[in-house]
């Protein structure tokens, strides 16, 4: 009996050995700049649908859409003492110390999109699903140490919207859009979400300005929850302006 007890308390030791040899021995780089500039161009061009003078106007169309569009920031990260190192890049800032980073992400789509206007109310709702690519390109520097890497990675872009139109050829729009390509190391997701006002110019071109928020993540875990890198969270905000040609 108390041979079977010894045994299973080594068991529990070696376990709970293991959870701290697994667990993770860095600290995050966790990262904010709230007065980031989003910029933005999307091309639409409707290939089913309701038939209008003005395809730049809000209306009901099955469409392909494509866009880029992108953000860049920066911001100051401080560990204190005690705390676990960042590892980025192949360098090692220990703490204690602040460290600066410069970050700037892209996201490129090409995707279906549906749309719904409500010609009554002028409330309009959409959906749309395609690859996409995102690419995060941090620098990360310290009072003795720099580093920099630029993670890309392809995935899938899902995204959500609605709208109001008024006078005509001008609406109010949400849309929130999520990326997500399953890679660990690489931009393992990233979210977007856009409250703007739009303006048709023309027949086929529009502009839209407004507010957008960025959520980047990195995870940097294998199958097991661990890594020796530190895992990423980029976040960023601030005003955005867009260009829009619709067909």
């Amino acid at each position: 009996m108390i041979r079977q007890i010894r045994t299973i308390a080594a068991a529990l030791a070696a376990l709970a050995l293991a959870g701290c040899c697994c667990g993770r021995s860095t600290s995050s780089l966790d990262l904010e700049d709230t007065s980031s500039f989003t910029g933005a161009v999307r091309v639409a061009a409707d290939f089913a649908g309701r038939e209008v003078a003005r395809p730049s106007v809000p209306h009901t169309s099955h469409a392909v859409e494509i866009e880029v569009s992108g953000a860049k920031g920066s911001d100051n990260q401080t560990l204190g003492a005690g705390q676990q190192p960042v590892v980025f890049g192949g360098e090692t800032f220990l703490a204690p110390q602040t460290v600066h980073a410069d970050f700037d992400f892209r996201l490129a789509y090409i995707g279906y999109r549906y749309r719904h206007v409500f010609e009554r109310s002028g409330l309009g709702l959409e959906a749309l699903v395609g690859p996409g690519y995102a690419q995060l390109g941090l620098t990360v520097a310290g009072p003795s140490r720099r580093a920099s890497d630029r993670l890309r990675d392809g995935g899938l872009v899902v995204g959500l919207g609605a709208m109001l139109r008024f006078w005509g050829a001008s609406s109010v729009n949400f849309r929130a859009t999520g990326f997500g390509s399953g890679n660990d190391d690489g931009v393992t997701s990233a979210s977007r979400y856009d409250l703007y006002f739009a303006q048709a110019l023309g027949r086929n071109a529009g502009l839209r300005a407004g507010y957008s928020w960025w959520n980047i993540r990195s995870r940097r875990e294998d199958d097991f929850g661990s890594s020796t890198l530190s895992p990423i969270r980029v976040r960023m905000s601030g005003p955005a302006l867009g260009l829009e040609l619709m067909f």
